[in-house]
């Protein structure tokens, strides 16, 4: 049996049929919108970590540069404490003589190393390091000078024993740098650096 749709009927399942379709169309059109918000966001993400790479290479390039302005100061340093562990902290003045005007270089070169304020925070940290191991030379090599002075020589062998803990502490930061210089591509020659100075032999009270 043949069944007749009347234009009337044909209207009323075409629009059953246009209001089936059209969830089916917002759907697609929720799904199309969400792909290309989490592609946008993505995208976002990749160049954010690309930013954050680029800046910390500039960082530490620019960082790099710095610290060879810094090298003749600490090189003076050096040579201070090479001095005195030639003589293997044997004669009073010349301790007093080679450290004491190697403590306020000291200070003030800590004072410079503060000044300076890298952005990248992993290259905070390691000039935050850097500082601190700068700064524990200082104390120890101011109190190695007063302990001469005093001829205190317990006292002299505590702060020369500071002092290799700052030369341990130093070399670390040293190669958290040249860790990071490494991971960001950026070749450097480190410098074979010096034995911790020895520990001065005991000395008898006048």
């Amino acid at each position: 049996m043949n069944l007749l749709v009347s234009p009337k009927n044909r209207r009323r399942l075409s629009g059953r049929g246009q209001s089936r379709s059209a969830p089916i169309r917002e759907t697609r059109g929720l799904q199309a919108f969400w792909s290309w918000l989490c592609l946008i966001l993505l995208l976002v993400f990749v160049n954010s970590c690309r930013s954050k790479t680029a800046s910390l290479k500039e960082d530490l390039q620019l960082y790099v540069d710095k610290a060879i302005l810094w090298t003749a100061t600490e090189e003076q340093i050096n040579k201070a404490i090479a001095g005195v562990r030639r003589d293997e902290f044997v004669h009073d003045d010349l301790i007093t003589e080679l450290l004491k005007p190697a403590v306020n270089i000291v200070w003030n070169h800590t004072q410079e190393l503060e000044k300076y304020q890298p952005k990248a925070p992993p290259l905070q940290n390691v000039h935050r390091e850097y500082i601190e191991a700068w700064r524990a030379h200082y104390q120890a090599m101011a109190g190695i000078v007063d302990a001469a002075e005093k001829k205190d020589y317990i006292q002299l062998a505590k702060a020369n024993n500071d002092l290799i803990e700052a030369q341990r502490s130093l070399a670390n930061a040293n190669a958290d740098l040249a860790r990071l210089l490494h991971e960001s591509g950026i070749q450097q020659e480190t410098p074979e650096g010096e034995q911790a100075p020895s520990a001065p032999p005991q000395k008898s009270a006048l």
